[in-house]
């Protein structure tokens, strides 16, 4: 009971700022009868979250998935070569493999799409673009791709970058763990 008092005055304590934030906030577009505006932003902000915390797990969930299945048919439990690591990692997980791999995926969803909501802005003037009228020479595109949609689909571009190296990593400490390959040192 200590341990989750402690815990929860943690996250109350590291919270308080965003808290006061999005209070004050409130409070500021409350006084300017603009409470549908603040109501955008923070609809704007949820749903970039939502979409990329959702898009990172299924991702991330599938990769893990389909390692476990393929590490699976490969691995022979207890086969001579085994390191210590892999050995404990069976003990520990054994049949709750797949809530491991629903966590795992859920812990490395929140962390990447936490950080997609900062980005409203970009996900508003991409959903409410208009056009200039004005047509770029170089590309033929009118001008207003270059404002309001070209943002949005570069950190689209940025973030699965990101997302595809850290799933890679993730898999690949999956395929390890469950024994599809060993790492040897070399000898000579």
């Amino acid at each position: 009971a200590l341990i989750v008092v402690l815990v929860g005055l943690f996250v109350l304590a590291t919270s308080l700022q965003g808290i006061a934030t999005f209070y004050t906030d409130y409070l500021w577009f409350d006084s300017l009868d603009k409470t549908g505006v603040w109501r955008g932003v923070l609809g704007a902000k949820v749903t970039m979250v939502a979409l990329f915390t959702v898009g990172f797990f299924v991702l991330a969930w599938v990769n893990l998935r389909v390692a476990d299945g393929v590490s699976g048919q490969a691995a022979r439990p207890g086969g001579a070569g085994d390191d210590e690591v892999v050995m404990r990692y069976r003990e520990l997980v054994g049949r709750r493999a797949g809530v491991v791999r629903v966590a795992v995926a859920g812990l490395l969803a929140l962390a990447a799409g936490g950080g997609a909501s900062s980005r409203w802005s970009s996900w508003v003037l991409f959903r409410n673009h208009v056009e200039f009228g004005e047509t770029d020479a170089t590309f033929g595109r009118d001008i207003g791709f270059y404002v309001f949609r070209l943002p949005f689909l570069q950190f689209v571009a940025g973030w699965l970058f990101s997302a595809l190296v850290v799933v890679t990593v993730v898999t690949l400490v999956a395929h390890y763990l469950n024994g599809f390959f060993r790492v040897t040192a070399a000898t000579e």
